[in-house]
This record gives structure tokens, C-alpha cells and sequence, in this order.
């Protein structure tokens, strides 16, 4: 509601829609927030509650499409909000993407990444004297380039860092923070992973070659008579090391 429109002023059907999408918005970041309390292993835990999660936030990311004017106009909803909504979502893929290793939720998760990139869905927040909200758009930007790293996507993962920078210093300057060597440390941790992948070796030759550390469709052992690919399920993962500072991505 705008000036002295009272809600009496406001249609029946507009003050519905707000209602239901403060519902919505309620009961989203309340399951959101219950996935913390979830154990890290297992299946039968969490797949029924990722799924009402998931649930609720599709039909939140649906409804705020079909009513935009009104919840613009009658709610004030800003582009930041749509982009947390999003952000949101993409993490539930990205911890789809955990628990079952399977990387099309890992593709879902870099859809609507990017699409809070392209649409600008933070940009506004840099004007806002709100602390808190940039930090929304940081740690928007680390999971982005996380689900890149993951992805391969090493040329836009350079472009992003460089973008975290720049927001991460322009936040330091006008807020006068105190978690600055957090967010450089993040860019650190970036950087390292990035100069180990992939790295240049010497060969019998002497001659330099580039080799990466990520495992490839050639290396893959041939699966056994009678198996398909969507069969295949990771049971351990051994890490090995022998490097003082070495590089680990969780």
C-alpha cells in the first residue's frame, strides 16, 4: 500500500495475494532453516524433507512470477528479495548435488546462478545503507563460484573472483567491517585452487605439458558387462596428499 491508501482501499484479491505470498516467504525460509539440523549422511533423513522444502520454494519462485505488479506495487518487493529466492533454490540443488553426486543438480544449481547474475537481481543493494544485504550478495558470489569450480567453468570462475573483489573491497570501505581477512581469505582459497588445476609438469623430456587433476571421460575405467552409466554410485573416496599446503575443495 502507497500513501494514504488504507487496506480497505486495496482490492480483495491484491490483499489476498499478499498474504499468500508472506506465507509462502514464511514457511520457505522456515523449512530453509530446518535443513541445517538435518544429519550430513544418509538418504532416508532428508530426501522427504529436501522435498517439501523444494516444494514450497518452486511454488514461492512461481507465484512471485505470476503476481510481480501486484506484490511491486501492493508488497514493495525489491529485485534483492528475487534474487534471494533464487539463490535459495540454488543451493537446494547444490545440496542435491551432495548428497547424491549426481551433476544435473549441480547444471540446475549454475542455471539460476547465473540468471541472478544476468538479471542484476543484486545490484541494487549496493545503494542501500544495509550491511547485511551485501554480505547476501558475497556469499552469492562464493557458492557461484564454488558450483564453477565444480563445473570446470574456469575462465567465468576468473571473472567472477574478480567481480568478489571488487564488491568485497567497496563493502570493506563504506562499512568499516570487521570479517575483511574472512573475505580475502575466501579469495585466497580460490586463487590456490585455481593455480593447482590444472598445473604444468616436466616429462621424460624435460619439455613442459599442462596436465589437469580432475578426472577425465578417457580415464574412466569401462564398465562391466550388464551396467549403465546412471548405475554407477561413489561408495568412498580415499584423499591423498603429500604437499604441506595443499589445496582441498568440500
Amino acid at each position: 500500500m502507497t500513501g494514504a491508501e488504507t487496506e480497505d482501499d486495496v482490492p480483495l484479491g491484491e490483499r489476498k495475494t499478499v498474504t499468500d505470498f508472506c506465507y509462502l516467504l514464511d514457511k520457505s525460509k522456515q523449512l530453509f532453516n530446518g535443513l541445517r539440523d538435518l544429519p550430513q549422511y544418509g538418504h532416508k533423513q532428508w530426501q522427504s524433507y529436501f522435498g517439501r522444502t523444494f516444494d514450497v520454494y518452486t511454488k514461492l519462485w512461481k507465484f512471485q512470477q505470476q503476481h510481480r505488479q501486484v506484490l511491486d506495487t501492493r508488497y514493495g518487493l525489491k529485485r534483492w528479495q528475487i534474487g534471494e529466492v533464487a539463490s535459495k533454490i540454488g543451493q537446494l540443488y547444490y545440496h542435491y548435488y551432495l548428497r547424491t553426486s549426481e551433476t544435473s543438480y549441480l547444471n540446475e544449481a549454475f542455471s539460476f546462478y547465473s540468471a541472478i547474475r544476468q538479471r542484476s537481481y543484486y545490484y541494487q543493494v549496493n545503494k542501500e545503507d544495509r550491511p547485511e544485504l551485501v554480505v547476501k550478495k558475497l556469499r552469492y558470489y562464493a557458492r557461484y563460484i564454488v558450483v564453477c569450480l565444480l563445473l570446470n567453468k574456469m575462465d567465468l570462475v576468473k571473472v567472477l573472483v574478480k567481480e568478489l573483489s571488487e564488491e568485497i573491497e567497496d563493502y570493506t570501505q563504506r562499512f568499516n567491517t570487521e570479517d575483511q581477512l574472512e573475505w580475502n581469505l575466501v579469495l585466497q582459497e580460490v586463487a590456490a585452487f585455481i593455480e593447482a588445476d590444472p598445473v604444468v609438469v616436466l616429462n621424460d623430456n624435460n619439455s613442459a605439458f599442462v596436465t589437469s587433476n580432475r578426472l577425465q571421460e578417457g580415464s574412466v575405467p569401462p564398465l562391466e558387462q550388464g551396467m549403465v552409466v546412471g548405475q554407477l554410485v561413489l561408495a568412498d573416496a580415499l584423499i591423498v596428499g603429500n604437499c604441506n599446503s595443499q589445496v582441498l575443495i568440500r
